[in-house]
């Protein structure tokens, strides 16, 4: 019983090491995965795509730009969810940032001791005006 005892906190001292974890509403999500996820099109692609964001009217106008993140979880299926913007421009270009990444293709889900899991993963994009 005891050499059982000892043999599972080994175990889950190895899991915390290889890979920092996040509760989240009862559900274990990584920070950091054995292999990390990746879009299905190539991560290429991906930043092709985001820096397709359409750069709304108003934040033009009045001059806003910056850096914002990107927060999201991309599960065990390859899906998206948890999408979040922190730090964001204003709320209407929040809305179009999360419109455009919703509606992307599938991930190839992270995984951790060959097994796929949830894994939380940021993305920075930059929106910066040109001067003309």
């Amino acid at each position: 019983m005891k050499k059982a005892l000892l043999i599972l906190i080994v175990i889950s001292f190895t899991l915390k090491i290889k890979a920092q974890t996040v509760s989240y509403q009862n559900s274990t999500i990584l920070e950091n995965a054995d292999t990390m996820p990746e879009y299905k099109g190539g991560m290429d692609d991906f930043y092709y795509k985001l820096s397709q964001i359409h750069y709304t009217f108003l934040d033009r106008m009045y001059g806003c730009q910056g850096r914002v993140t990107l927060m999201m979880v991309v599960e065990k299926d390859g899906t998206l969810s948890n999408l979040k913007v922190v730090n964001g421009l204003s709320e209407k270009q929040d809305e179009e940032i999360l419109r455009v990444v919703r509606r992307l293709r599938k991930w190839k889900p992270g995984t951790a001791n060959g097994q796929p899991m949830r894994v939380l993963c940021s993305v920075l994009i930059d929106f910066k005006l040109i001067k003309s």
